[in-house]
């Protein structure tokens, strides 16, 4: 796993506080541009469930475009509390915050902004809508949050 994130950033980033290869201690990843610059990152590869110090993620100003697989990547994430998808490609699709609370239901923040019960309902509402249409595969349903 380290070495695909190795591969994603500069090794300045990936924490010192990392064990092994799995990252495991890594709590805060900042991928983001530098303001001036986009950060030229497309995809969110190499990311693991065995990651499971880390609450924030940064990908401000990358070129993540396609929201749904990307999204995935990174469900697997258990602290995963904040996440900055801020002047992204994603960040201008319609509903990318019912989208990202839908399939990381452990998510708090999105772009330094708390969810609000009403969009975790329509989060919910949005899934069994799709569950009722079977725009849902039994393996691996999007937003597996609300399943019971």
């Amino acid at each position: 796993y380290m070495e695909n994130i190795a591969n994603m950033v500069p090794k300045a980033v990936v924490s010192t506080q990392s064990t092994g290869d799995k990252c495991i201690a890594l709590k805060i990843l900042h991928l983001r541009g530098n303001g001036e610059t986009t950060n030229q990152l497309e995809t969110l590869d190499g990311f693991s469930k065995n990651m499971v110090a880390l609450q924030y993620l940064n990908l401000r100003g990358t070129k993540i475009s396609a929201l749904k697989p990307e999204i995935k990547k990174i469900k697997c994430l258990p602290m995963l509390r904040g996440l900055i998808l801020k002047d992204t490609p994603v960040a201008k699709e319609e509903e990318y915050r019912i989208e990202v609370i839908m399939n990381i239901r452990n998510l708090e923040r999105l772009d330094k902004d708390i969810f609000t019960d009403e969009e975790r309902q329509e989060a919910q509402e949005l899934y069994r809508q799709r569950e009722e249409e079977g725009k849902l595969s039994e393996n691996n349903p999007e937003g597996a949050m609300f399943l019971d």
